[in-house]
């Protein structure tokens, strides 16, 4: 499949995205198209070849302009709603991360799929995802430290 990413996706997500064998992934600044419009983005993603977008835009099919833009296009639209909570470096790591760890799984539903589908990726949680441990301390867990 061939996938586009738009400019507000981090370029740092490429590098993993192209992890994903059989597809290809090409970012928007690599074509020089950024700062088009979303209506002219699909319709020249679409004549390109280009079966998806990757998008962070909150609120890009809110406008029935963009919509009806990219119904015409038949693109599937893949979204990670961050929302306006992510900020700083925690932020784009959240946003990378969510990107990286769902993309397989919406790479093969796109493939399974009979007609254009809208995706919208989870952003994962803003919660600590480690728990850390002095092993001086946890003699019962890390017996082996002594």
């Amino acid at each position: 499949m061939l996938v586009l990413v738009d400019e507000g996706v981090p370029l740092q997500v490429m590098a993993p995205l192209r992890l994903n064998r059989g597809h290809t992934f090409t970012h928007v600044t690599e074509l020089t198209w950024g700062g088009r419009k979303d209506t002219e983005l699909f319709a020249s993603a679409a004549s390109r070849g280009f079966e998806a977008i990757v998008v962070l835009d909150v609120d890009q099919l809110v406008e029935p302009t963009e919509w009806r833009a990219l119904k015409r296009s038949k693109l599937h639209h893949v979204s990670l709603r961050q929302g306006r909570t992510v900020r700083g470096a925690s932020g784009v790591a959240r946003v990378l991360a969510s990107l990286i760890v769902a993309m397989p799984y919406v790479l093969t539903d796109l493939e399974e799929a009979d007609d254009q589908q809208i995706v919208e990726v989870s952003l994962l949680s803003a919660t600590s995802r480690h728990e850390s441990f002095d092993p001086r301390r946890e003699q019962a867990r890390y017996p082996y430290w002594r």
